[in-house]
């Protein structure tokens, strides 16, 4: 974000918070609601999201060479390793020999990957290494017998992972290119993970994403947490290609009024929710960013992992000030998505009783509306074309 557009950005939800407006385009819309109960579109909407780069970590959580994680990304089990070039390599955790899992922990370092069944071993690069008794195997190509590479890039402080194999090998477009650009001016790269936690729900992935992309709720859902600090239904938004961001300002905006323009600051007076295609979010506070994934696992379960993403305070580490602050923010910032995620709970399970075929989006509920239509739109273009 450059400095004119945060002006611009500033001036706006001014003008919005003193008077007390939503930000309304286009009309209502009515969503179905089988569209969040179809098991076959959701098989649809999960091949889409496989066929992407999807984000899997900060890249803080992989430092040195040899670091790992490991995640089901989309049904897909991954194994993600830093390199002894510095460089990211992804792969399916999943034997040549005879399909065990190879890697069980969740993260670690290591030099070689054994697999816990019959020992076959794997450089970090993939490459078979050892196979025990390899006199049984005459017919085996260990130099060409590698674990299953994934497409794998590092850009904006994230390591973005195509868990499908047989997709062709996917590039950021234009809107990416911009986001990374977001990204960047939000230190992401020149931060690191300060906390991190993961859970399952039992909703929908789009209800998650619902309840991102709207403020309507806040003084009503968040009243216990976060309702004091925002005017009621207020909030902008922009899409970058399939990403969208939304500014969401805080009471404390009107004060930037008294103040001379050089002195505003977009982080101090409003929190910047992005949300990235596939499968991630990202929430800008002042001092911090949350950086949210999100993995379908069921068409009425998702799993989702919380982290809390703060600067570098290079090798002194966090002050004690500074590790209580995080502490006590991250804690806050999973009370109050946990808000939203119980929610979405809720209207996982009235879905069902078929009380609504729709959902109705108000016309100040734009970038929800909008987040669907182009849902759609790439939905209807990865069907095949009809035999002639």
């Amino acid at each position: 974000m450059n400095r004119d557009e945060e002006l611009e950005l500033l001036r706006e939800c001014i003008t919005l918070t003193r008077e007390k407006t939503s930000y309304s385009i286009g009309e209502e819309a009515l969503v179905p609601v089988r569209n969040y109960l179809d098991p076959d579109r959701f098989q649809a909407e999960l091949a889409l999201i496989r066929s992407q780069l999807n984000i899997v970590a900060h890249s803080s959580q992989l430092p040195d060479p040899g670091d790992f994680i490991t995640k089901d990304v989309c049904g897909s089990p991954i194994l993600v390793v830093r390199q002894s070039d510095g460089g990211v390599k992804a792969f399916l955790n999943v034997c040549r020999h005879r399909g065990a899992t190879v890697e069980l922990r969740e993260s670690g370092r290591c030099r070689r990957f054994v697999c816990p069944y019959h020992a076959w071993t794997y450089e970090r690069d993939g490459s078979l290494a050892v196979v025990r008794h390899a006199d049984g195997f005459p017919s085996l190509d260990i130099e060409h017998t590698s674990l299953v590479g994934l497409h794998a890039r590092e850009a904006g402080g994230l390591v973005w992972v195509c868990p499908d194999p047989a997709a062709p090998e996917p590039s950021f477009d234009e809107g990416t290119q911009t986001m990374l650009e977001e990204l960047e001016w939000l230190r992401c790269p020149e931060s690191l993970v300060f906390e991190s936690e993961t859970r399952v729900w039992n909703t929908n992935w789009k209800l998650i994403v619902d309840g991102g992309l709207e403020s309507y709720h806040f003084k009503i859902a968040h009243r216990d947490t976060i309702a004091g600090f925002f005017p009621d239904n207020v909030s902008t938004y922009r899409y970058f290609g399939e990403h969208a961001r939304s500014v969401l300002p805080r009471l404390s905006i009107l004060e930037l009024e008294n103040r001379p323009e050089s002195e505003w600051d977009i982080r101090q007076h409003t929190h910047i929710l992005y949300s990235i295609a596939p499968n991630a979010s990202i929430l800008a506070q002042e001092r911090h960013v949350d950086l949210i994934l999100s993995d379908p696992v069921a068409v009425d379960q998702t799993r989702l992992e919380l982290m809390t993403v703060a600067e570098s305070p290079g090798p002194e580490g966090f002050s004690e000030k500074a590790t209580a602050f995080l502490s006590a923010n991250h804690g806050f910032t999973k009370k109050t998505l946990n808000e939203d995620f119980s929610l979405a709970e809720h209207i996982q399970r009235g879905m069902a009783t078929g009380a609504n075929e729709h959902f109705r989006f108000a016309r100040f509920e734009g970038a929800l509306t909008e987040w669907h239509r182009r849902l759609e739109e790439r939905l209807e273009n990865s069907r095949p074309s009809p035999m002639r």
